[in-house]
């Protein structure tokens, strides 16, 4: 009986439900921040998903909700900065947001994590409130990266870490006011925690949010000149030119 109140309890920790904090008053939210190349769309107001390192869990205890963007410009996007929105008592329970992990991941399925492309935990940080009633909403970004991905479809977590205190849940969304694909609809996020026991779960297919707000900074790579391709053109017929010359000569 024990194991099942305490499954139960783990359960209730999971999920932020917010439907009756926001009768009130809902005109303040955030937004894509500036330069971001992809943004999820703002909170809906309806909920959020454990999203937390190192707070009221207990230290060593995580959960990762990570979502999928696509780079969908050619030759790719340099990226500097990642963010996303978290309701945080990190302040109000007794302590500072420490640092911020975060990660990108190409080929997430059920169980299986996929491929780290890049991952840190950052000291190089900056928190925005956004939100103020019986949780507190914030742009928790991190700075100064140097990342380049091709195109193709990625998967971001941006996790804020704790120092013992309070709780951390990422806010859902349906899509307004993004940028980029997809656009918080396509409820292909996944959900990750040793607190809790999820290996890569599907948010959707457990009954939680299925989209969730992030986003991420930065330029589109810009295309070789004409020029310079045609100097490597240039280039590499002669590099051909001299072999066949090398070639003729030895034999």
């Amino acid at each position: 009986m024990k194991n099942k109140y305490y499954s139960v309890s783990r359960a209730a920790l999971l999920a932020l439900a917010l439907i009756a904090a926001f009768a009130f008053n809902t005109s303040v939210r955030a937004q894509a921040l500036p330069g971001s190349l992809w943004y999820n769309g703002d909170l809906n107001h309806v909920n959020g998903l454990a999203n937390e390192r190192d707070d009221g869990l207990g230290f060593g205890e995580y959960a990762h909700v990570f979502d999928d963007f696509n780079v969908t410009d050619s030759p790719g996007w340099h990226l500097t900065s990642l963010y996303s929105n978290n309701y945080m008592s990190y302040i109000e329970g007794g302590g500072p947001t420490t640092a911020v992990e975060w990660s990108i991941h190409q080929g997430i399925t059920v169980g299986n994590g996929g491929t780290t492309v890049a991952s840190g935990t950052s000291t190089d940080f900056a928190i925005t409130v956004h939100y103020v009633q019986d949780f507190t909403e914030y742009t928790v970004r991190v700075l100064g990266l140097n990342i380049n991905l091709a195109p193709g479809t990625y998967f971001l977590n941006v996790t804020p870490v704790g120092s013992g205190h309070g709780r951390s849940f990422t806010s859902d969304t349906s899509g307004a006011g993004c940028i980029g694909t997809p656009c918080g609809n396509n409820g292909n996020a996944f959900f990750d925690s040793n607190f809790f026991g999820a290996n890569y779960q599907s948010t959707a297919e457990q009954g939680q949010p299925g989209d969730f707000s992030m986003g991420v900074i930065g330029t589109v790579v810009p295309e070789p000149p004409l020029w310079a391709m045609m100097t490597m053109g240039a280039v590499v017929l002669l590099g051909v030119q001299r072999l066949r010359r090398l070639n003729h000569y030895e034999k």
